[in-house]
């Protein structure tokens, strides 16, 4: 990304607000097209498909709960016992047809299960040291912009804390409340919270670097 230099050190991009795209010519670009194209075949072949429908999630999950279990015995008892079979109360060959669905779709929806862990595994690994370089970055940066050069930097700096701190915050269980200090003792967490010098940076992060 081209840059101009300021007379305070500062670095303002050309292209300020603008998140990085990949080139058109990115082999990942046609790849992810590809296997867009693969899905969509997928989905043509699935008897029957329906896409995940919220207003009867709860309604098709609550029966087919019960189902699993009960449409063997409902099958047996409907087929043996006369006035049951009369009532026309339950359908047999749906009964057994869904089963056979189960039985035949069942491997194939935890294979897709295992390949969207993974997909989403890869994707993550391919970010992880990026992003690692980032937080370093990020350390690096809340130090500078204390110094006497750094104000051309704080603006950058503004919008790394944002993200960084939404991302913690969405991790984070609720927080308890503090306990009270003891009479002339002040927590370090306390004490931090009153100077200003919190540290946002991810705890193992903040681990990893004292190792190093």
């Amino acid at each position: 990304m081209d840059t101009n230099r300021t007379s305070d050190h500062s670095i303002q991009p050309e292209t300020a607000g603008q998140s990085a795209t990949p080139p058109e010519d990115d082999p990942t670009l046609a790849v992810a097209s590809q296997l867009i194209g693969l899905l969509d075949q997928f989905e043509s072949l699935v008897p029957g498909f329906q896409p995940h429908d919220a207003a009867e999630v709860y309604r098709v999950a609550t029966a087919a709960r019960f189902a699993h279990e009960l449409i063997q015995p409902t099958i047996t008892a409907v087929s043996s016992f006369a006035p049951a079979s009369e009532r026309k109360m339950f359908d047999i060959e749906r009964g057994k047809a869904a089963l056979q669905y189960r039985d035949a779709l069942r491997p194939v929806a935890q294979r897709l299960s295992a390949l969207l862990d993974g997909v989403e595994f890869t994707i993550d690994s391919q970010l992880a040291e990026s992003g690692a370089e980032a937080l370093q970055a990020y350390a690096w940066a809340k130090a500078y912009a204390k110094g006497r050069n750094g104000a051309g930097l704080r603006p950058y700096l503004d919008e790394m804390r944002r993200v960084v701190r939404k991302a913690i915050n969405r991790r984070k269980p609720p927080a308890s409340a503090p306990p009270q200090p003891s009479p002339g003792f002040v927590s370090p967490n306390l004490a931090a919270g009153r100077t200003g010098g919190v540290d946002d940076l991810p705890e193992n992060f903040r681990q990893g670097a004292r190792r190093s």
